[in-house]
C-alpha cells in the first residue's frame, strides 16, 4: 500500500476511538494537542482516559460500539485488543471516513507516525508498518540531532521570514540572508538577536 504523507488540522473534527485500553491511551496522547473532538467507545476504559474523561478532555460513552455511533466520525480508530470488534469497526466505518486500525496497518488508510516535536518543527517517521521499532530507533537518534535548542530556533526563522517579507531588502540580499540563518552557528541566542536586530532596521512593520 503506497501512503502519502500529510499534516492534517484535525481541530473540532469527530475523532471515535472503538476501545479503551493502553493502544487507545496512545492514540489519545496523540491526539490531545490537536483539539479533535476525541470521543470513547467501550465498556470499560484506563485510568488515564478516565482522568482525561473526569476532567472534560474527551467524551466517553460506556457501551459496546454500534455501527451508528460512528456515521459522523471524520476519523474512527479500532484500538481494542479484539480483532473481531477491531474487524467489525473497520467494516462499520462509512466511505467518507478516514479508518486508522492500530492492531493492523494494512486494514485501514491511515497509519500514525513515530514523530516528535520541537515547537513548531514536527518530525515524523514511518516503515508503513514493517517495523515500528526501528520508527522508535531513528526517533531516538534524530531527537540527539534536533533537541529543544531546535524550538526556539524555528521561531527565529519564523520571525526573520516575517522581518525580510516586510523589509525594503531586495530579492538577492533576502535570499542571501534566508540561507545564511541555517547555519547552526543561529542556533545561538545571541546570534540570533543581533540578526533580527539587524533586519529590524531595513523593516517596514510598525
Amino acid at each position: 500500500m503506497a501512503m502519502t504523507p500529510l499534516m492534517v488540522d484535525l481541530a473540532e473534527k469527530s475523532v471515535v476511538i472503538i476501545g479503551g485500553g493502553h493502544v487507545a491511551e496512545r492514540r489519545v496522547n496523540t491526539l490531545l494537542e490537536s483539539g479533535a473532538s476525541i470521543t470513547i467507545i467501550s465498556p470499560e476504559i484506563s485510568e488515564k482516559i478516565r482522568s482525561l474523561w473526569e476532567t472534560g478532555l474527551l467524551n466517553w460513552q460506556q457501551k459496546d460500539f454500534e455501527t451508528e455511533d460512528l456515521a459522523e466520525a471524520f476519523l474512527v480508530i479500532a484500538a481494542t485488543d479484539n480483532p473481531d470488534v477491531n474487524q467489525a469497526a473497520a467494516k462499520a466505518t462509512p466511505p467518507n471516513s478516514l479508518l486508522n486500525a492500530a492492531a493492523d496497518a494494512d486494514q485501514g488508510d491511515v497509519h500514525f507516525p513515530s514523530y516528535f516535536k520541537q515547537g513548531k518543527l514536527s518530525i515524523g517517521i514511518s516503515t508503513n508498518g514493517a517495523s515500528p521499532m526501528l520508527s522508535a530507533k531513528i526517533k531516538r537518534q534524530l531527537q540527539l540531532t534536533y533537541n529543544s535548542d531546535y524550538g526556539n530556533y524555528v521561531d527565529f526563522l519564523c520571525e526573520v521570514r516575517q522581518l525580510i517579507n516586510h523589509s525594503t531588502l531586495v530579492k538577492t540580499e533576502q535570499k542571501s540572508i534566508l540561507r545564511e540563518v541555517l547555519s547552526e552557528d543561529f542556533l545561538n541566542n545571541s546570534k540570533q538577536r543581533q540578526m533580527i536586530e539587524r533586519l529590524s532596521e531595513r523593516s517596514t512593520m510598525k
